[in-house]
């Protein structure tokens, strides 16, 4: 019976035998496959403490305290120290009106800009045309729109540019955040107890 040939394969999926592969790349791969392994324990931790937290403030819903009508929750210690907090994030989606509505608005700022000029009618319309610029999720900053839903200008294309707005917005669930916060004293500013890998470095690095 032959005795099979150790072997590892490489980024093409051919297997190459260990005797051709570099005590270097031997090592890097030996390495890469611990980190891998660690930051999976690492995710699986993660993974519990939120399933944990979720539980544990699903179990304070019956009493006093219910989740409010946006999905947002949040607890207290007894001594006000500790703030735990459940926030949902809610993206702006706009049909195709958005397009009208945009014009409508910026066609107002430039008329101001060609009849009187002056920094407030600029910046105005800097305001305008960031609040209708997508991220790279296709989704428009839902406090950028309601940020020009609340400007009061006395202008007929204005107010019906807000409308189409109002029509048009159509509010979908994002991502839900998770936060722990404590704090040295009840006069003093919550600090969130961050679990995020960037803030994570050691000190002397």
């Amino acid at each position: 019976m032959a005795r099979k040939i150790a072997t590892m394969r490489d980024s093409n999926g051919q297997d190459v035998p260990v005797k051709y592969v570099s005590a270097y790349d031997k090592a890097r791969d030996k390495v890469a496959r611990r980190i891998e392994a660690r930051f999976r324990r690492a995710r699986a931790v993660l993974e519990a403490v939120v399933r944990e937290t979720i539980a544990d403030l699903d179990g304070l819903k019956g009493g006093k305290e219910r989740l409010g009508e946006k999905g947002n929750f949040q607890a207290r210690s007894f001594d006000a120290l500790i703030q735990v907090s459940i926030r949902q994030q809610y993206n702006i989606l706009l049909d195709e009106r958005v397009v009208r509505a945009r014009e409508l608005m910026l066609g107002y700022v430039e008329s101001v800009l060609a009849k009187i000029g002056g920094n407030d009618a600029q910046a105005l319309k800097l305001i305008v045309a960031e609040a209708f610029r997508a991220n790279a999720q296709g989704f428009l900053s839902t406090g950028k729109i309601m940020a020009l839903l609340r400007m009061e200008i006395d202008n007929d294309d204005w107010r019906e540019a807000k409308q189409i707005l109002q029509d048009a917005i159509k509010p979908q669930k994002g991502k839900r955040y998770l936060a722990c916060e404590v704090r040295p004293s009840t006069q003093a500013e919550f600090r969130q107890i961050r679990l995020d890998i960037a803030d994570c470095w050691p000190s002397e690095s």
